[in-house]
């Protein structure tokens, strides 16, 4: 470890400076993976790497008192100090992964009418971001059968369709109001839009 990154982690814990290199190299994995120019055969760890770093930054940031800047700084220098070695030590990063999904909170399970909702919202901010994309329609396509599913099941159990119609506008109203919903939520709703047989 250089002396530079020993004096900047000089106020955190030893359990929080394991974390930061663990942040550390699992974005180079992530990175790797997104280029595709290693790690393939190794679980995506893109974004649930994400979520640990936000973890880990919040944590360092509320014990210590450090920035985000001083805490990204952190973090970069432990990237270039992994990245000293030609490659990374397989089993170290095995143990950063356990520690990430220790770490992660378990995002509760979404109910269709949710899923409907930030679905339709996701694809509405898509497109008027970037237009009828490919990704905007893929993302229309799945609010559209994850409306279908809410209203099933809604008047599966009993719902008229204008009271199915009434609680997913008032799902969406809800999601508006807190500004959609995290990416590990989308893809937990994507795996509920699909055929039963492939979930």
């Amino acid at each position: 470890m250089s002396i530079l990154l020993a004096l900047a982690a000089a106020a955190v814990s030893p359990a929080q400076s394991t974390d930061i290199r663990c942040v550390a190299g699992l974005a180079i994995v992530a990175n790797e993976q997104k280029r595709g120019s290693g790690w393939g055969d190794y679980p995506d760890v893109g974004d649930d790497g994400a979520d640990f770093a936000g973890v880990v930054g919040g944590d360092v940031m509320k014990t210590t008192g450090k920035t985000r800047e001083q805490v990204r700084d952190l973090i970069l220098a432990a990237v270039a100090d992994l990245q000293k070695a030609k490659t990374l030590d397989r089993a170290e990063i095995d143990k950063c992964a356990i520690r990430m999904h220790a770490r992660i909170p378990t995002p509760p399970v979404p109910t269709m009418p949710r899923c409907a909702a930030i679905m339709a919202l996701a694809y509405e901010a898509v497109k008027t971001r970037d237009g009828l994309t490919k990704d905007a329609k893929d993302l229309a396509t799945l609010a559209a059968v994850l409306t279908y599913r809410a209203k099933e099941e809604a008047i599966s159990v009993g719902r008229s369709e204008a009271e199915a119609d009434a609680l997913l506008g008032a799902e969406r109203a809800k999601a508006a109001k807190t500004g959609g919903a995290p990416e590990a939520e989308l893809r937990a709703c994507a795996t509920l839009a699909a055929p039963a047989g492939a979930r």
